[in-house]
């Protein structure tokens, strides 16, 4: 007997039956109860509805769920007794095995929704990640796969199919509508996997021997530096003792998304901040498992980037909150002053220029400005060291072409990496007068 997993596979099953009165009304109402479970979107629901002090966003999530879930197993114990009271009519002209298959398929998603309404448990599953975002991230909206209200008993994860929804969307202008609930197309497409298109023209990179944090992080930083306005990223990796999985990264604005069908939706200010949340997670997410991360592909899904489309707009609840640091700037020497004046004004350089990757990192820059500004001198010059000895850091990218760099006999420096290098010397200057005045 063949098992059937998902509520779309219904369709399948019509699709071989006589068409009549009874299996028209019954497509009506699938159909009907599909865009019921649709509505509102998740986004929808979050704007509309307005925020008790005691409410958060996972509660706020949980509650959206629930009614989502409510609706399905209403609905399907509604088509279940109609199915049954128009049983005798309907075999007149269908077979008992198709309206059997019917019942059974819907039983099971009957079933799976009673599951995880029983078991649901968002926050604690996901504190890891949630943790993370805090720290790195600026906005985070709870998404969850297996929430999805049309999924069978033997789940196992469409998250392929999710990735690419995801940048459907994007490229059709409709992210706000993204969903846990899938859809037949998004069912299909899980099932296809990689393409011939994919390998041949659309892959970034494949990294191996990857399961050491140093590793992890270079391959993100080489990942990132491909990045740019108009594509959206496929980044999937594999853990030993978990499997495989697929994920999404994008620009949006001036900053990066982060989209994992497992946790939800996650944007940056900076590419750094972006590889320390995704080493981390990747990290994570083999030590809950004592795996470890084995290979990691990037493809370029095929659909084109909309960097405007941008989920959290007008959604205060999904700003992620930090602690306020004290407005006291510490003293720094007049040389170190005018060294992070001139990185100052270079942010408007590459504004005034325009280019994509130039305004992402000007973006960058002025967070990095800021944070340069409230740090002790010796901090300082840790913190642009450690940037300057990382040749793979966004802000290290875009040396010039390479007959230039061949002219200069190999010295060339982007502009960025030449203004960071005069504030290093100026930092290490202050430094070492400073230790010259407390010996005296």
């Amino acid at each position: 007997m063949v098992k059937y997993m998902h509520f779309s596979d219904v369709y399948q099953i019509i699709k071989k039956m006589p068409k009549t009165d009874f299996v028209s009304s019954l497509v009506e109402k699938l159909k009907a109860l599909e865009k019921n479970a649709n509505t509102p979107n998740f986004i929808e629901f979050l704007t509309n509805n307005p925020v008790e002090s005691s409410q958060d966003i996972f509660a706020l999530r949980k509650d959206y769920d629930f009614m989502q879930f409510d609706k399905i197993i209403k609905g399907i114990d509604e088509i279940l007794e109609d199915l049954k009271a128009s049983k005798e009519n309907a075999r007149k002209n269908i077979s008992d095995n198709h309206l059997d298959a019917i019942e059974n398929i819907l039983q099971d998603i009957l079933s799976a929704a009673h599951q995880q309404k029983q078991f649901y448990d968002f926050y604690n599953e996901r504190r890891s990640f949630y943790e993370l975002a805090k720290t790195y991230a600026t906005h985070y909206v709870p998404f969850n796969q297996e929430n999805d209200p049309f999924k069978g008993t033997d789940f196992t994860g469409y998250c392929w199919g999710h990735t690419h929804q995801y940048g459907k969307l994007i490229s059709e202008g409709q992210l706000r509508t993204l969903s846990d609930a899938s859809n037949e197309e998004l069912y299909k497409t899980n099932h296809q996997n990689w393409t011939f298109s994919d390998i041949l023209f659309r892959r970034v990179g494949w990294y191996f021997r990857v399961s050491q944090e140093q590793k992890i992080r270079a391959m993100i930083w080489d990942v990132l530096k491909n990045m740019d306005t108009q594509a959206t990223f496929n980044f999937n990796f594999l853990i030993t003792n978990r499997g495989f999985h697929s994920t999404s990264l994008r620009m949006v604005g001036s900053g990066l998304e982060y989209y994992e069908s497992n946790y939800g939706v996650v944007k940056f200010n900076t590419r750094e901040a972006a590889v320390n949340f995704l080493a981390g997670h990747l990290l994570n997410e083999a030590m809950v498992v004592d795996g470890e991360v084995k290979f990691i592909t990037v493809y370029k899904l095929p659909y084109a980037n909309d960097p405007t489309q941008d989920m959290f707009a007008d959604l205060p609840i999904a700003a992620l909150q930090k602690e306020e640091v004290p407005e006291i700037e510490p003293k720094h020497s007049e040389k170190l002053q005018d060294a992070i004046s001139a990185l100052n004004s270079y942010i408007q350089v590459l504004r005034e220029q325009g280019a994509g990757k130039g305004m992402i990192k000007a973006n960058e820059l002025q967070y990095l400005v800021a944070e340069l500004k409230s740090l002790p001198t010796e901090d300082l010059k840790e913190r642009v060291d450690g940037i300057l000895a990382n040749k793979n850091h966004s802000l290290m990218l875009n040396r010039g072409t390479g007959f230039y760099f061949f002219k200069s006999g190999f010295q060339s420096h982007s502009t960025t990496e030449s203004l960071l290098q005069e504030i290093s010397k100026a930092a290490e200057a202050s430094v070492a007068l400073q230790d010259i005045i407390v010996n005296i």
